[in-house]
C-alpha cells in the first residue's frame, strides 16, 4: 500500500537502524512516549512503494483525503496544493521540519521539490503539531529525506511519453561515527502533448465575417476609391464639393473598366485624375475650416500689419483666433472680406495641391496603396486564422522543463549535517485565454503562434540548503536544535519580445516584464524538545527565528518616468524586503485515565511577523516625490496574536479509537501582500493618499471529529478512518483593482467550509486495495472594500465537491506486481462571480470545469532482488487534454473551452532500478 494513516498514539514501525520514529522530524531517536503527541489527523506517504513509477510529489499529494493539487501551469509547472478547502497560502510545507514557504512568493510550488530522496511525507489536518513553527488554516505537509541507515548503490533510469527522462544515483555508506548519503537526480520533459482548443471552433463565424469584409475590400477597391473621389455628402451626411466631378455616365463607365480607370487614375492633363483634383481644388479648400489656414490667417498682411496683429489690438490676445474663426466662417467681416479669404485660399492651394494629387495617386492606384496591402494582408491573416479555427488540435508549446537536484547527508545518533541543491530549468506555457477566459475565443491560436507581447518565457530557479542539527537526551528532557540556511535564486527573461505590438505604457514603464532576478537568503534557528512531567504528562515545546531577505531586479527598475501620472502609481517599485518571524508554541499531552486509554492535547501558539518592504530606487524625476503620496520608501508592519488548540482522544479498544479536535488558527501574511511590490500590487492609499492600509493576517477556527478502526474485515487487515471536518475563515485575501494601473489585497473575503473524509486500506495475502474519498461544501463571500459594497456569494474556485482515489496492487509472485489506480476529480469553478439571478446563471458565471476521471496502470517486475523494471500508462483513456469549461461568452456562440492551462494525458512510461 502506498499509503497508511495513523494516529499520534500509533507510530510507524522503523526498518533497520533506528535513528527517528514516526512523525519526528529530526533524526536522533526520541523515548517511545513522544508517539502521543501528534493527536490529529496524519496520513503517511512513502515513495519507496512507488519505485519505479516516476511519480512526482503532486501526484502522490493527489491521493490523500482533504487535499486538492491544482496544476495551475500545467504538468511540471507551477502547482500548488490546498488542504480542507484553504488556499494555497493557507499550507504550510516542511522539509525535515523547516519551513519551505518563503516570504516572496504566494505560495510554495510543490513541483520544484524531488521525492527520489525522500522516506515519507507527512500530511497533517486539522490539528497540527507543535513542533511545526507557524499556524497555518489548512493543514501542514512535512517531506523527510532517507536516512542513511546501510551500505548500498543504486540507480534507476527512466523514459517516457513527450520527451521525458530521469535519472537518479544514491550512495549510502559509513563514515565516521556516523552514515553518508549521496544522491542525485535528473528529470526532464518537452510536455509538447497534443489537445484540441474547444474555443477554436467558436471563433469561426465572426473570423469568417472579418475575411468576408476583407475580401471585398479587396475586391471592391477601385469601386469604393470611386464612391469616395466622387461623393458629396460628408461624414456628417451635409453637401460638400466632391475631390473631384465625373458624371453618372463616367462613374457607371470606371466602375465597370478597370484598364479605363487605372489609365485615369496614373494619366495627365485635364481629363485625368490630377486634372480633375486640380479643378475642384479651389472650392474643395474653401469648405475647410478656419484651423486649416491658421498660420496663413495669421501672416497676411492688411494695410501693413498682419491679421493677428489687428485682431488682438481689436480683441485682445486671448480672443484674436476666436474671432478670426468666426469671421472665417462667416464670409466677411472686419478684418476677413470675401476678397482677402480667396486670396488665402487660393495661396494655400497653390502650395497644397501638387502634394495632394501625389497622395491621392498613391492611395488610389491599387500598385501603390497602403490601404489595399493592408487589406490583402488581413485577407491572409484571416484565412490564416480560419484554418486554425477549423482545426483545433494543437500541441503544447513552451512547457518544458529540467528538474536536477543532489542531497549529501550525514547523521548519527546526535548529530545531522544536511546539504541539497536543486535547480529548475523551464519555460513558463502560455495561458489559452489570453488574460481572461473571455478572450479565450479570440486567442484560440496559441501554441501555433505567439500571442503574446512577452512569449517564450524561460524560468531557472536554483534552492541552496545547509542544515546542522543536534539532538540530545538528558534524564527526562529530550531535546534539540537545528540551524538552517536557504538560499533561492530565481530568474526570468521573455526570449521572444513582440516590439512592435508593445504599447509605450507596457515597453516604458512596466518593470520586471522582460527580465528578473528575485534573490532570497532566509537563516533560521530552532529549538525544539520535549519534558515528561510524568507517566501522564508529557510537555512539547518549539522556538524558532528566522530572518529573510529578498532583492528584486529587472527591466525597467531603474527607468526615471519623470512627471507623468504613470509616475504616481510605478515610482517606487520595490527592490528588497525583509521579514522577520518568531514563532513559541507549546504542547501538552495529558493522559486522563489510568488505564491510558483518555488523552487531552491543549496547545498554545505565539506567532510574530515583521515585514518591511523597500524602495532603494527612485523611477521619478528630481522634485517630484511629492507626486507619489502613500508608498513610501520603506513601508513595515508587524502583526502577533495567540492561537490555541485542542485535541480529545478515546482509545475504545485495540480496535477502535475515536477522536475530535478543534482550534483557532492565523496566517501571517508575505512580502507582497503586506508591502506591494511597486509595479502593480501596491498597499491600498488611505485617507488623503498620504498613508498606505496595508492588510492584516487571516484567520480562522477549526473542528474535526472522527474514528478509527483497525482489525480483520473481508478477510483482510483492514485500517478504516472516517473524519468530519469544518471551519470557518475570515479576513481573507482578495487582490483587487483598486486604481487605474494597479491592484490592491484587501480583507474582503469569508467563507465556511465542512466535509467528510475516507480512507480504508485492505491488505491480503497477494493483494492491496487502498481507498480514499472526500466530500466538501464550501461557502464563500466577498465584499468590496475598493468601492464599499458589502458581502455577497461567491463561487469558492478549484474546490471539487467530491474527490477520490482507489488503488489496486495484486502480486501473483514474488517476481511480479500488477497495479492499477482511478482517481475522480469533481467539476468545481474556476471563476468567483456568482450571478445574482442564481440557477443556471450563477452555475455558468463561475466557469465550471466538468468532472475528470483518469485510469493508470502498470507492472513491476523483479527477475532478481538486486532488478527491477516498471512499464505503465498513465491516464490511459486520454481524459486530462479533454477537460471542458462552460463558457457563454458575450456576442459569441455558446460552448465550451479549454482550462487556461491544458493537463497533459496518456503517458507511457518506463524504469529500470537496480541496486548494487
Amino acid at each position: 500500500m502506498g499509503q497508511m494513516s495513523v494516529s499520534a498514539n500509533e507510530p510507524e514501525q522503523a526498518e533497520g537502524p533506528i535513528f527517528t520514529l514516526q512523525g519526528i522530524t529530526v533524526e536522533a531517536k526520541r523515548p517511545d512516549w513522544e508517539a502521543k503527541l501528534s493527536p490529529g489527523t496524519v496520513t503517511v506517504i512513502r515513495p519507496q512503494d512507488f519505485k519505479g513509477e516516476q511519480k512526482t510529489l503532486p501526484d502522490m499529494l493527489k491521493t490523500v483525503p482533504g487535499v486538492h493539487v491544482r496544476e495551475v501551469n500545467g504538468h511540471g509547472q507551477y502547482t500548488t496544493v490546498t488542504v480542507r478547502g484553504s488556499t494555497a497560502a493557507q499550507v504550510g510545507v516542511f522539509m525535515d521540519g523547516i519551513l519551505t514557504n518563503l516570504g516572496g512568493d504566494a505560495a510554495v510550488d510543490i513541483s520544484t521539490i524531488p521525492v527520489k530522496n525522500v522516506e515519507r511525507i507527512e500530511v497533517y489536518r486539522g490539528y497540527v503539531p507543535a513542533r511545526f513553527g507557524g499556524t497555518f488554516i489548512g493543514g501542514v505537509i512535512n517531506i523527510v529525506t532517507k536516512k542513511p541507515d546501510k551500505p548500498g548503490i543504486s540507480a534507476e533510469v527512466g523514459k517516457s511519453s513527450y520527451g521525458g527522462k530521469s535519472l537518479s544515483m544514491e550512495y549510502t555508506a559509513p563514515a565516521g561515527s556516523g552514515t553518508l548519503l549521496v544522491a542525485g537526480n535528473y528529470e526532464s520533459s518537452d510536455n509538447d502533448f497534443s489537445y484540441t482548443n474547444y474555443a477554436a471552433e467558436r471563433n469561426i463565424p465572426e473570423v469568417q465575417n472579418a475575411l468576408s469584409g476583407f475580401q471585398n475590400q479587396v475586391a471592391n477597391f477601385n469601386r469604393d476609391c470611386i464612391d469616395y473621389l466622387t461623393s458629396t455628402k460628408n461624414q456628417q451626411g451635409q453637401e460638400k464639393v466632391p475631390i473631384i466631378s465625373l458624371s453618372p455616365e463616367e462613374v457607371d463607365h470606371f466602375k465597370n473598366n478597370t484598364d479605363d480607370w487605372l489609365n485615369f487614375v496614373r494619366g495627365t492633363g485635364e481629363n485625368s485624375l490630377a486634372g480633375k483634383i486640380e479643378k475642384n481644388a479651389f472650392a474643395n479648400a474653401m469648405q475647410e475650416d478656419a484651423l486649416t489656414f491658421k498660420d496663413k490667417i495669421a501672416s497676411t498682411v492688411v494695410n501693413g500689419k498682419t491679421l493677428q496683429e489687428l485682431f488682438t489690438n481689436e480683441y485682445g490676445e486671448e480672443w484674436w483666433w476666436g474671432e478670426a474663426s468666426r469671421e472665417w466662417k462667416e464670409g466677411h467681416g472686419d478684418f476677413i472680406t470675401p476678397e482677402i479669404k480667396q486670396e488665402i485660399v487660393r495661396n494655400y492651394v497653390d502650395q497644397t495641391v501638387g502634394d495632394t494629387i501625389a497622395n491621392e495617386k498613391l492611395n488610389t492606384d491599387p500598385e501603390t496603396s497602403k490601404s489595399l496591402e493592408g487589406y490583402k494582408k488581413k485577407v491572409e491573416e484571416y484565412k490564416k486564422k480560419l484554418k486554425e479555427a477549423k482545426d483545433g488540435k494543437r500541441w503544447r508549446k513552451y512547457n518544458d522543463y529540467k528538474n536536477s537536484s543532489a542531497l549529501v547527508k550525514w547523521q548519527n545518533q546526535n548529530w545531522m549535517v544536511k546539504g541539497s541543491w536543486n535547480q529548475i530549468d523551464r519555460h513558463l506555457p502560455d495561458g489559452l485565454w489570453g488574460g481572461s477566459a473571455a478572450d479565450a475565443i479570440i486567442h484560440n491560436g496559441v501554441d501555433l503562434r505567439d500571442v503574446y507581447f512577452y512569449d517564450s518565457r524561460r524560468q531557472k530557479l536554483t534552492n541552496t540548503e545547509l542544515m546542522l542539527q543536534n539532538r540530545n537526551q538528558n534524564g527526562r528532557l529530550e531535546w534539540g536544535w537545528t540551524a538552517d540556511y536557504l538560499h533561492q535564486k530565481k530568474s526570468y527573461k521573455a526570449e521572444n519580445i513582440m516590439k512592435n505590438d508593445v504599447t509605450d505604457v507596457e515597453a516604458v514603464t512596466v518593470p520586471l516584464r522582460e527580465w528578473s532576478k528575485y534573490t532570497s537568503n532566509k537563516y533560521n534557528i530552532q529549538l525544539d524538545g520535549t519534558y515528561k512531567v510524568s507517566e501522564r504528562n508529557m510537555l512539547d515545546f518549539q522556538m524558532n527565528m528566522s530572518h529573510e531577505r529578498l532583492h528584486i531586479d529587472g527591466s525597467l527598475m531603474d527607468k526615471v518616468l519623470g512627471d507623468s501620472d504613470i509616475a504616481n502609481t510605478l515610482g517606487q517599485t520595490r527592490n528588497r524586503y525583509d521579514q522577520d518571524i518568531l514563532n513559541v508554541q507549546l504542547q501538552d499531552t495529558i493522559t486522563l485515565d489510568r488505564k491510558s486509554t483518555w488523552f487531552l492535547t491543549p496547545s498554545l501558539r505565539y506567532n510574530r511577523s515583521k515585514i518591511t518592504g523597500y524602495s532603494d530606487g527612485k523611477r521619478f524625476a528630481v522634485n517630484q516625490e511629492n507626486r507619489f503620496h502613500w508608498l513610501h520608501p520603506k513601508d513595515s508592519q508587524v502583526d502577533d496574536k495567540v492561537t490555541w488548540q485542542l485535541a480529545l482522544k478515546k482509545e475504545v479498544n485495540d480496535q477502535l479509537t475515536l477522536r475530535m479536535t478543534g482550534g483557532t488558527y492565523y496566517r501571517l501574511l508575505n512580502m507582497y501582500e503586506i508591502a506591494g511590490d511597486g509595479a502593480g500590487i501596491l498597499p491600498a492609499s488611505r485617507g488623503s493618499g498620504q498613508n498606505s492600509v496595508f492588510p492584516v493576517p487571516e484567520e480562522g477556527k477549526q473542528f474535526d471529529i472522527g474514528a478509527i478502526w483497525k482489525g480483520k474485515l473481508l478477510h483482510a487487515d483492514n485500517s478504516t478512518q472516517l473524519t468530519y471536518f469544518w471551519r470557518d475563515s475570515t479576513n481573507m485575501l482578495q487582490l483587487v483593482r483598486a486604481g487605474k494601473d494597479h491592484w490592491s489585497y484587501f480583507n474582503d473575503n469569508r467563507g465556511k467550509v465542512h466535509g467528510v473524509e475516507f480512507q480504508s486500506n485492505f491488505s491480503w495475502k497477494k493483494v492491496d486495495l487502498d481507498l480514499r474519498a472526500t466530500y466538501m461544501q464550501t461557502h464563500m463571500q466577498r465584499k468590496n472594500s475598493a468601492v464599499g459594497y458589502g458581502y455577497s456569494d461567491i463561487w469558492a474556485t478549484y474546490q471539487p465537491e467530491w474527490e477520490g482515489n482507489a488503488r489496486l496492487t495484486y502480486r501473483p509472485n514474488r517476481h511480479v506486481d500488477l497495479f492499477g489506480e482511478v482517481h475522480y476529480t469533481g467539476g468545481y469553478y474556476t471563476d468567483y462571480s456568482k450571478d445574482s439571478r442564481g440557477g443556471e446563471y450563477a452555475h455558468l458565471s463561475g466557469r465550471p470545469v466538468n468532472a475528470l476521471t483518469t485510469i493508470n496502470g502498470g507492472v513491476k517486475w523483479k527477475p532478481a532482488d538486486s532488478w527491477q523494471l516498471t512499464f505503465g500508462c498513465n491516464d490511459i483513456f486520454n481524459r486530462g487534454p479533454k477537460m471542458k469549461i462552460r463558457s457563454n461568452t458575450a456576442f459569441t456562440v455558446p460552448g465550451y473551452i479549454n482550462p487556461e492551462f491544458p493537463i497533459q494525458g496518456r503517458t507511457y512510461y518506463a524504469s529500470i532500478r537496480y541496486q548494487f
